[in-house]
């Protein structure tokens, strides 16, 4: 076994991202599992299974997930004893004689295994963590993931794509694709083994996307009929528990915007199901596709894509009539600056939080919209037709503020647009947008008073509103560097917030103007 730290987010992400695999399984969330595996893999396995039994003394029969790395034929067999009926097995295959995927279905269904499924790990999980988990038996899928990628603003990065799509196909076509990951079922009363390559194409394929950088992140595995390269669903995982929450809360949300109008607000993913069971939750969607917004950002099209996201926010609020402030103010900005003040009261300045407190106070009458409340850059498409596709509904707010998802995209849209991703300055970009004579100052400018005039908000509390757009995010900052750290950020880290530095120039800026 290695040795990790879970109590810390660095240590607990590594191992669980090591078991990302067993989101392809039919039960992801095993009671009792035996490894013929070392290392990482074998501290992943025991860290999502309820007991890993002892490989020496194994029962046959009471497993219900068998895990190896380049097994031998008696490996593999000890392994289809241990596990019960229906049970999953999962190998990696790294040797060079393994025959490619052909040769590993064949070892496999040799045994007695049945539904065997090839993937091809990138990058390979020994050495970091695994981005995507891809079919090697469905051309659909795999249609669709070469085409898929996103693009980029940079020509060396985008020549570089383009070399490493032609080195993907040519080991896809010479059938040396390395290493091979295979997923396996042992068969259940009266059912008869073998390779399942065979009747796989009447069942879905799954494309297996396990990006994002913590352990909260969502899996997410989008389902096709072959050989359809179009995915059919999007089915989202909990990797932990505490995501769970926020997936069940995705459901309900979605669930109420189509409620909303009839027929659904285009470019918003619809529920299919939604399970939540012990140690597993699950919601599939309409998979919704289309571009990344940021593979279409240059700066010649900065301002139209800021007025179309604009646009889009604006018909999705509606004209709601404004409501008295002592209906949403307990709910909505009373907890904000309660949080923020236990978060970073020892690092912020007392007159600079006074004056955010007297000018969030002057707030007036405001109509309770749907705010989304992750409208990032990152989570809208554009799909084939021209229109937005907005993905990650599970932080939305039913009735919400308005404007605050759009002060959010804005900002950094400007961030992806300056650069400020790459270089870190972030307080210089933010500073920009407050400036009407820059492009970005003057985008944002344009695209608040059209939101606000389209929605119905007096412009008066555009600002009372971006001071309080930093407050509500600054909430989940904090629970990442606590989750960091194990305990409660120390002063320096708290310091060095994102979210702290924009509230900062915000209101630095209101006092000055």
């Amino acid at each position: 076994m290695v040795a990790i730290d879970i109590t810390r987010e660095a240590g607990r992400n590594r191992a669980l991202r090591r078991a990302d695999w067993r989101y392809l399984l039919p039960n992801p969330h095993p009671t009792q599992s035996v490894c013929f595996a070392s290392g990482l893999l074998a501290s992943a396995v025991e860290l999502i299974s309820a007991r890993v039994a002892d490989i020496h003394c194994v029962p046959a029969g009471s497993c219900d997930l068998a895990v190896a790395t380049d097994p031998s034929p008696s490996t593999l067999r000890l392994a289809y004893d241990a596990l019960g009926a229906g049970g999953a097995c999962y190998t990696e295959w790294r040797s060079p004689f393994a025959g490619g995927a052909r040769g590993v279905r064949h070892r496999l269904a040799a045994i007695g295994f049945q539904d065997v499924a090839c993937y091809w790990p990138w990058s390979d999980p020994e050495r970091g963590a695994t981005q995507f988990w891809i079919p090697l038996d469905a051309p659909g899928a795999l249609h669709y993931f070469l085409t898929s990628r996103p693009g980029t603003r940079s020509k060396l990065l985008r020549y570089w794509y383009q070399v490493r799509r032609a080195l993907w196909l040519l080991a896809l076509g010479l059938n040396v694709t390395f290493p091979i990951c295979a997923v396996a079922r042992k068969a259940g009363p009266g059912e008869r083994g073998g390779d399942g390559a065979a009747q796989a194409s009447a069942f879905s394929s799954l494309l297996l996307l396990t990006g994002g950088p913590r352990s909260t992140s969502k899996i997410v595995a989008l389902t096709f009929e072959e050989p359809d390269p179009q995915p059919r669903l999007a089915i989202k995982y909990a990797r932990v528990p505490e995501a769970a929450q926020g997936l069940a809360r995705e459901a309900t949300m979605l669930r109420a915007v189509e409620r909303m109008r009839a027929g659904g607000m285009p470019g918003v993913p619809r529920v299919r199901f939604f399970n939540e069971q012990t140690g597993l939750c699950a919601v599939g969607e309409t998979a919704l596709t289309g571009r990344p917004l940021l593979a279409l950002l240059r700066p010649n099209t900065y301002r139209a894509l800021a007025l179309q996201a604009t646009d889009w926010l604006a018909a999705f609020a509606g004209r709601p009539q404004p409501v008295a402030k002592g209906s949403w103010w307990p709910r909505l900005v009373e907890p904000a600056l309660s949080d923020f003040s236990q978060a970073f009261g020892e690092v912020i300045d007392a007159r600079l939080w006074q004056s955010t407190v007297s000018r969030l106070a002057a707030l007036g009458e405001l109509p309770l919209v749907c705010e989304q409340r992750d409208f990032s850059p990152w989570n809208v498409l554009m799909a084939d037709d021209g229109t937005l596709v907005i993905l990650d509904w599970e932080s939305a707010e039913l009735a919400g503020l308005p404007a605050l998802d759009l002060i959010y995209f804005l900002t950094y849209l400007a961030f992806f647009h300056d650069g400020a991703m790459q270089s870190g300055r972030y307080r210089e970009s933010y500073q920009a947008t407050l400036d009407r004579t820059t492009a970005t100052g003057a985008v944002m400018a344009e695209c608040l008073a059209r939101y606000a005039d389209a929605v119905g908000i007096a412009r008066a509390n555009l600002q009372p509103l971006r001071l309080l757009a930093w407050l509500i995010h600054a909430r989940s900052e904090y629970q990442r560097l606590l989750a960091d750290a194990g305990r409660r950020p120390n002063r320096a880290a708290l310091a060095n917030s994102l979210f702290l530095s924009l509230w900062e120039e915000e209101i630095h800026h209101a006092i000055q103007a």
